[in-house]
């Protein structure tokens, strides 16, 4: 026997709305009759962008209600013609069913999963509050979904503070030692916080400084303390567009994004097109063996020439000279590692 065949999303979605909108009409103080109820549900689906229903299908709904969800729905007489809940009832307080608790306990097993951070105390604690109130019988599912992953870098154990900082416009004192460096202190005003291959950034400000830093979790010692100096507003980027032209997070300072030209083999070709090297990266040409010229327009930082290097032979920058030139001399340095 074939395996029951699921409704699709929108079908789902169209079927819960239409039972919300009819269960608001029944626990309404106005009483309506058959006709009136379905001239007042299919206006209400109209305006959410939904099509109106027929009668026969408005009936079966309410049978629903009455006969799964343990409605009390006051049916037509003569007396009486009105259709409606003659006791308090509401679909918001019927316990969710099976399928809700498994589709439940995917999307918070894919939260934990996608996020491996703590997103704060408060978001942890709904998670757990989540878990628990969907601990039932439902069988566990296999896994359907694997996210990429890596060992954790140092410094999440910052993260709560960073972010609570950045919500409350707090200033901070921390202890930062860079690579290869003395530790020093600062004082930072937290603006922004990034992930980058795995490793978390802090876009900031430093001290009274007029330019923005990013600095690294995972280079933050001891504790962070809060600072008594006042909270710099940030006038210095914005966030939403900022790293439009950036692979990573380095913006080299008075600096513009350099138009940069590309051409990637036919054995990449593909690849490159189905997963942009920067999201607005623009098709030039095709070639007739496959390969392709892309154009790109991008900071030159290290971020960009690290992604350009991992390529290794399936690409080729033709412009700007001065980028060719840096990779040139790069490949020459490995090469000489190999003599």
């Amino acid at each position: 026997m074939a395996a029951k065949r699921p409704k699709i999303t929108h079908e789902r979605r169209h079927i819960r709305l239409r039972l919300e909108l009819l269960d608001e009409l029944l626990a309404s103080p106005l009483r309506r009759n058959y006709n009136e109820l379905l001239e007042a549900l299919s206006k209400a689906l109209e305006l959410k962008g939904e099509i109106p229903i027929q009668l026969r299908m408005l009936k079966n709904d309410i049978s629903f209600l009455e006969n799964n969800m343990g409605a009390p729905i006051h049916r037509p007489t003569k007396k009486e013609r009105a259709v409606y809940y003659y006791e308090k009832f509401s679909l918001k307080e019927v316990p969710i069913d099976d399928d809700d608790v498994s589709i439940m306990k995917r999307a918070v097993a894919i939260l934990k999963k996608a996020t491996n951070i703590k997103l704060t105390g408060e978001i942890d604690e709904m998670i757990a509050r989540l878990e628990n109130k969907i601990n039932t019988n439902v069988p566990e599912s296999h896994t359907m979904i694997a996210f990429e992953e890596h060992t954790e870098a140092l410094g999440m154990n910052h993260f709560d503070d960073l972010f609570a900082a950045i919500q409350h416009k707090s200033t901070l004192k921390i202890q930062y030692k860079p690579f290869g460096k003395d530790v020093r202190e600062w004082i930072i005003h937290p603006y922004m916080l990034k992930q980058y291959r795995s490793r978390w950034f802090l876009i900031c400000r430093i001290n009274q400084s007029n330019f923005l830093s990013n600095i690294r979790l995972d280079s933050i010692e001891g504790k962070i303390k809060n600072s008594s100096e006042p909270f710099i507003e940030n006038d210095l980027f914005d966030p939403e567009t900022y790293f439009k032209n950036v692979i990573g997070v380095t913006v080299p300072r008075d600096e513009e994004p350099l138009k940069i030209i590309i051409k990637i083999a036919p054995s990449s070709a593909e690849y490159v097109r189905t997963k942009p090297i920067q999201k607005d990266q623009k098709i030039l040409k095709v070639y007739k063996d496959g390969s392709m010229k892309v154009e790109l327009n991008l900071y030159n930082n290290y971020e960009l020439k690290s992604l350009l290097l991992s390529m290794g032979p399936a690409i080729e920058v033709l412009e700007p000279d001065v980028l060719r030139k840096e990779l040139k001399e790069l490949y020459q340095q490995g090469t000489n590692l190999y003599k």
